[in-house]
């Protein structure tokens, strides 16, 4: 395990396949990431098949002073948790650098088995305020990747307090959705973008409803870059830098790597890079709405012919020179002996991170021209061309009047650092036990006897009807006035319901408002709060609330249930990816629940696609149009998909309704290994929500047509 660099800003690049990682490293990144098998977020890339492959390229980094980051970065099933382990071990083996990680309940168990190898937390883990930061030390993680969607300033408030090193992307494309909350590509094609099969059905033709520009790309957003703004960066602590692009060429790593390098190292990229960068790929060029905060219709793009064919063969050959040869980044200090014609001369070569070998070469001999001197060693000895070696200091003692021939010199040198490289080569195994208590599987709790309890969740207080029979619990938005919270509050009470708030998925920027608006329902008596964001919890537990995990924490699996549980979360709402098969198999002892009808959820952004429309949007309104409608988009086929703004952010659901209410219907809780069940009401009317909680408390509810089962019966990839 090779050191960190502390005194500047490292540069992270992708590494999806053999030639794109030696690109990298020739072209002087610091660390790269990439993936083992078929547990990271880009399984279609080429990545690096089997523990020999692995090893390799560890060791190719090692040698070469990168660091290795290995993207563990998926929802793992229960039944993968094999595979997990061995890539655990493997890593552990490898002395790779850190493992990005998204599932908790991996987090957990690696933490556990490996408490010295260093865990990242995702940004599929949707990390975008100082609580997430604060929470996501509490798990283990000794680095945050933040979400691509941080202005500048908010990234400078988080970095501030942050226990942990903090992480952003600096290049490279800009999902739709904020990463980790997207179910598009799963529920369009069953290609999950949390498993790493993500479709990009996003960059699809879709169009604001009603909007007649003739623009149909306002789900596909144009590339991100943020390169300018690397001394910003640097100045606000941030640690590294990160350029997406697995899937991408070697050339478009090399030029990202080298104009990142020379903006962080002298303060600007030549007008001729850039322009290359540009051309090797882009979507209508780039963007950094995000970073300054003008987010809109200017952040979005489409690939165009003329992207595609900037990226010329002449273009990609001019970039080779680029990454042509080793990157000369690792400091060596030379020492040679040569004392007297009867004693070996001795080289010593010793690097930065503690790494020292001696070779011997020939005794020296009486000059017959010029003797040895300072300029002639340097000369020699400080040819490391080809390596990724440059010698910093070089020393000689040489007797007087002697010297040694060039050719001597060379083959030391060349032997020197064979054995120094050989010597870095080596693993650092990080010790790894999987026998903890953490580690061990979870165990099979006994159900009480009955059907699951019925929650329900409205999207405005105006949605609850004034009889909800059989329910158990009601969430609301958190912020519903004051007013009308107290008063729902009071006619649920009435009726033996527990009263709930649900806090919103996107956070940016809103802590301290959801945070007064907690202590306002807490006023009010409401205790319970779902929260999709592990960065609310640090607050909650502040203010004492009773928490719940909803479908947004991305609860895939045994383990996570437990690890959730151990940060204070009371119970969980399942992923809406699990099948019914695989939720009945869960094994564990927490609660859980699951929604069985409503909108599936689909996306959740931060850019608007109605500010695409000549109406625009604020992002704040309750409705996006006039007349009390919801905004919508229109795809291909000329389906509608509802758009719903909260709190800064839009959430686009499916056109259809979701249901598997004749699938859970009659069934145990022990035989769904579900605590509760949930109806979910978005664009539902006040009418509509009381007919279907009626007919389900009745057990009336059948499916009509056009009515989805989601990914619960056929599952994603």
């Amino acid at each position: 395990m090779i050191s960190s660099r502390k005194d500047k800003i490292e540069i992270l690049a992708p590494a999806g396949s053999r030639e794109q990682l030696v690109a990298a490293v020739r072209a002087g990144a610091d660390a790269v990431y990439l993936g083992a098998g078929g547990l990271n977020a880009r399984r279609n890339a080429e990545n690096f098949s089997g523990f020999a492959q692995l090893r390799e390229a560890v060791e190719y980094c090692h040698a070469s002073g990168v660091q290795v980051h290995l993207t563990a970065n998926i929802l793992v099933r229960d039944d993968e948790w094999s595979a997990a382990r061995e890539l655990t071990g493997q890593a552990c083996a490898l002395g790779v650098d850190a493992v990005i990680v998204q599932d908790a309940g991996l987090a957990r168990y690696i933490h556990a088995a490996a408490p010295e190898l260093v865990l990242h937390a995702s940004t599929q883990m949707s990390l975008h305020t100082p609580g997430g930061a604060v929470a996501a030390a509490e798990m283990g993680f000794k680095r945050a990747v933040l979400s691509r969607e941080l202005s500048g300033k908010e990234i400078a408030e988080i970095t501030a307090v942050s226990p942990i090193e903090t992480e952003v992307f600096i290049h490279g494309a800009l999902c739709m959705c904020v990463s980790g909350q997207c179910l598009f590509s799963a529920v369009l094609g069953g290609r999950s973008g949390n498993r790493g099969l993500c479709a990009q059905p996003c960059r699809l033709p879709f169009r604001v409803t009603g909007d007649r520009s003739g623009f149909d790309g306002c789900m596909s957003l144009k590339d991100m870059s943020h390169i300018e703004h690397i001394p910003a960066l640097a100045a606000m602590g941030v640690r590294s830098i990160k350029i997406e692009g697995r899937m991408k060429r070697p050339e478009y790593v090399a030029a990202a790597v080298t104009a990142c390098r020379l903006m962080r190292d002298e303060g600007e990229v030549p007008p001729d890079l850039a322009q290359k960068l540009t051309a090797v790929f882009s979507r209508s060029g780039f963007t950094d709405g995000y970073f300054t905060g003008r987010r809109g219709r200017v952040m979005f793009g489409t690939r165009t012919k003329d992207d595609v064919v900037s990226a010329s063969p002449k273009l990609l050959n001019s970039i080779h020179a680029l990454y042509k040869t080793e990157f000369s980044r690792l400091p060596l200090s030379i020492k040679l002996t040569a004392p007297d014609e009867s004693t070996p001369s001795a080289l010593e070569v010793s690097d930065s991170e503690g790494h020292s070998v001696s070779v011997t070469g020939e005794s020296p001999q009486k000059a017959q021209k010029a003797p040895f001197s300072e300029e002639y060693a340097q000369k020699i000895l400080g040819k490391t061309g080809g390596t990724p070696y440059y010698a910093e200091k070089i020393t000689s003692e040489v007797g007087e009047g002697l010297t040694l021939p060039s050719s001597v010199l060379s083959a030391m040198k060349r032997d020197a650092l064979e054995r120094l490289d050989a010597l870095r080569r080596q693993p650092e195994a990080v010790p790894f036990d999987d026998t903890a208590q953490d580690c061990l599987p979870t165990r099979r709790r006994e159900f009480r006897q009955g059907k699951p309890w019925l929650r329900v969740i409205f999207r405005s207080a105006e949605q609850m009807p004034d009889r909800l029979d059989g329910v158990e619990m009601v969430y609301l938005p958190l912020e519903t006035d004051g007013e009308t919270l107290a008063q729902a509050a009071g006619r649920l009470r009435a009726q033996n319901i527990i009263p709930a708030v649900e806090a919103p998925r996107g956070l940016f920027g809103a802590e301290q408002q959801i945070e007064k608006l907690t202590v306002q329902a807490k006023a009010h008596g409401i205790e319970d709060i779902m929260i999709h964001n592990v960065g609310l919890l640090p607050v909650m537990k502040q203010l004492d609330m009773h928490i719940h995990g909803g479908f947004g924490l991305n609860v895939f699996n045994s383990r996570s249930l437990d690890a959730y549980a151990a940060l204070g979360i009371a119970d969980s709402e399942l992923s809406l990816e699990l099948t019914l098969g695989q939720i009945a198999a869960l094994d564990s002892l927490q609660p859980r629940g699951m929604i069985i009808w409503g909108r599936i959820p689909m996306m959740i952004t931060r850019n608007c696609p109605a500010a695409l429309s000549p109406k625009g949007c604020t992002g704040y309104s309750k409705h996006c149009t006039e007349n009390g409608k919801f905004c919508s988009l229109t795809d291909r086929t000329g389906r509608e998909l509802p758009v719903l703004c909260r709190m800064g952010c839009s959430e686009i659901f499916n056109p259809v309704m979701m249901s598997v209410v004749e699938n859970v219907a009659g069934h145990s809780c022990g035989e769904l290994s579900l605590d509760w069940v949930t109806l979910s009401f978005t664009t539902e009317t006040r009418e509509e929500c009381a007919r279907i909680i009626s007919d389900y408390a009745g057990g009336a509810i059948t499916r009509e047509p056009g009515i989805t089962s989601g990914m619960y019966l056929k599952g994603t990839l």
